[in-house]
């Protein structure tokens, strides 16, 4: 937690810096950390809300850039990041009547919900530690029976902008102001404006989206708690511990009752009521533990890093598993496990294995980066073909994480996509991986062609490349695609989207202003620091 600055400053750059793109995994970003937010401040924030919004868009609203990130079962799911000028606009209205919702901020039933963090995040999908989840769990069910597991059918999707105000102020409130300029009702349309206007569903991926998830489950939480049930929730993932099977099933009923109020639905598929005692974790998480190396994790001072030899055995025990459980994340978990506990003469040989497996399952490229240290670039140089088979494998099958992270981890090691590639990712139309290319210093006529022709577009498909639009402005290899200022008015304040080492006018800002908050909390004071002498 970061205490010398205002935690509405602190709030608010979270926000605009660290929760506008995807980037809420406690490992790493769900987009590669090439691109990034950083240096949209909140003074960026609040000149772009500022500006004047065309006629046009204020009927329409605006479009996003969607990115697929492929899920350990290799389904995708569709993240959003929204244009610039209606996040602004929504992110400056939640900052401005915080006051008004910072009740989800002490919801006790919600795991994962707003606060401020040292990393300066305000979202962080962290899951707590095993130690601490095994604790919870063996507290919440003891003297109790059965455990009921349920979660929220495709949530973000199915949110009604419109029940943002019911869960704010109920819903008879929300009826008798709704044609009245309330800050709830505008929230609604703001909201609605980052998406095309359309009422059902959210963008998955700014944490502005999850604030509105809590506001919503957070109405439901309440009514289940004076329901008298014990419960915890992940986002929208419910786990009760009830005394009997009658409990158990009246809170399943009750849940789903609270839920329609609001026009959402239960997941039957993964509703279950489980007789206790059962342990907490499920039987693939305990099975991959007991593959571990006796030596894993032996108290600090006695560890001993594991050999390559154990590592991929402990990695082919770890596929065996996955292949008869479908329905768990086998393969992700096991490399988190493992993966900091290579000895650094066996990361080599362990991430040509993770290599490998991550050309069938995308969601481990990730982890490639993980085995890296000082000689980071000598063991891409020996994986680099490997690197460009994974994106066009992903190329194929229209899957941007599989394109996007190997675009990444080749940028970090200093080498540039072939021709072939880079001429496949235009080719694929695929917004984010043609963004993360257009910062590489290759033959770029293909990506400049495809940039223009997109500038000749409707508004619409505009805004699905606004990002890339906005990279090849700022290299002076596009003209102002829009009617309205948002672009050089981004630029003035020297933002770039995939800003390397470069620290710009808006994040010298922050850092003023941090310098004179901690200058304000220690002045007066007589402090005095020791020479070497001393």
């Amino acid at each position: 937690m970061v205490h010398f600055i205002d935690n509405d400053r602190i709030r608010y750059e979270a926000f605009c810096r660290y929760n506008y793109f995807p980037n809420q995994k406690s490992a790493f970003s769900e987009i590669p950390p090439s691109i990034s937010s950083r240096q949209f401040t909140p003074e960026v924030c609040e000149e772009v809300a500022s500006l004047e919004t065309p006629r046009s868009r204020k009927r329409h609203g605006y479009d996003l850039v969607e990115y697929r990130s492929t899920r350990f079962n290799n389904v995708p799911r569709i993240l959003s990041i929204p244009h610039p000028k209606p996040q602004s606009e929504l992110t400056k209205h939640i900052c401005d009547n915080w006051d008004k919702i910072s009740h989800i901020e002490e919801n006790e039933n919600s795991m994962v919900k707003p606060e401020l963090h040292a990393d300066r995040r305000i979202l962080v999908m962290n899951y707590e530690d095993p130690a601490t989840k095994r604790l919870r769990n063996h507290t919440s069910s003891f003297a109790n029976f059965f455990r009921v597991n349920s979660d929220i059918s495709n949530c973000f999707n199915s949110i009604y902008s419109h029940s943002l105000p019911w869960a704010i102020v109920g819903l008879t409130a929300a009826k008798e102001n709704r044609n009245q300029q309330e800050w709830f009702n505008k929230l609604d349309t703001l909201q609605r404006n980052t998406k095309r206007q359309e009422t059902q569903g959210i963008p998955i991926g700014p944490a502005t989206s999850n604030i509105f998830v809590e506001l919503v489950l957070n109405s439901v939480d309440q009514s289940l708690r004076e329901g008298g049930y014990r419960f915890h929730r992940y986002i929208d993932d419910y786990t009760c511990f009830c005394h009997t099977n009658e409990n158990a099933e009246g809170f399943i009923r009750d849940l789903s009752s609270e839920l329609s109020k609001y026009r959402l639905s239960l997941n039957l598929s993964k509703t279950k009521v489980t007789p206790l005692p059962h342990p907490a974790d499920d039987s693939w998480v305990l099975e991959l533990h007991s593959y571990l190396p006796n030596r894993y994790a032996q108290p600090e001072g006695l560890e001993e890093k594991l050999s390559a030899n154990e590592v991929v055995s402990y990695l082919g025990k770890a596929l065996l598993l996955n292949q008869t459980t479908p329905d768990g994340s086998v393969l992700k978990y096991a490399i988190h496990l493992i993966i900091d506990h290579v000895h650094a003469s066996s990361k080599s040989e362990v991430m040509l294995a993770v290599l490998e497996l991550a050309f069938h399952y995308p969601v481990l490229i990730p982890y490639v980066q993980r085995l890296t240290d000082e000689d980071f670039t000598l063991h891409f140089y020996n994986a680099a073909d490997a690197i460009e088979k994974i994106a066009f494998e992903n190329l194929k099958k229209r899957r941007s994480d599989g394109v996007a992270w190997p675009l990444h981890i080749l940028k970090c090691a200093e080498l540039a996509p072939s021709q072939k590639l880079a001429e496949a990712i235009v080719a694929s139309s695929d917004s984010l991986a043609i963004t993360l290319l257009s910062d590489f210093e290759i033959d770029r006529t293909s990506i400049v062609n495809f940039s223009k022709e997109v500038a000749k577009a409707d508004n619409y498909s505009k805004d699905n490349y606004w990002l890339l639009l906005y990279q090849m402005y700022i290299r002076d290899e596009l003209k102002n695609p829009y009617e309205d200022q948002v672009f050089p008015t981004i630029q003035k304040h020297e933002v770039n989207f995939i800003p390397n080492d470069t620290i710009s006018q808006s994040e010298q800002i922050c850092s003023e202003l941090e310098t004179e908050a901690v200058a304000e909390m220690f002045k007066g004071l007589d402090l005095h620091f020791p020479t070497a002498d001393e």
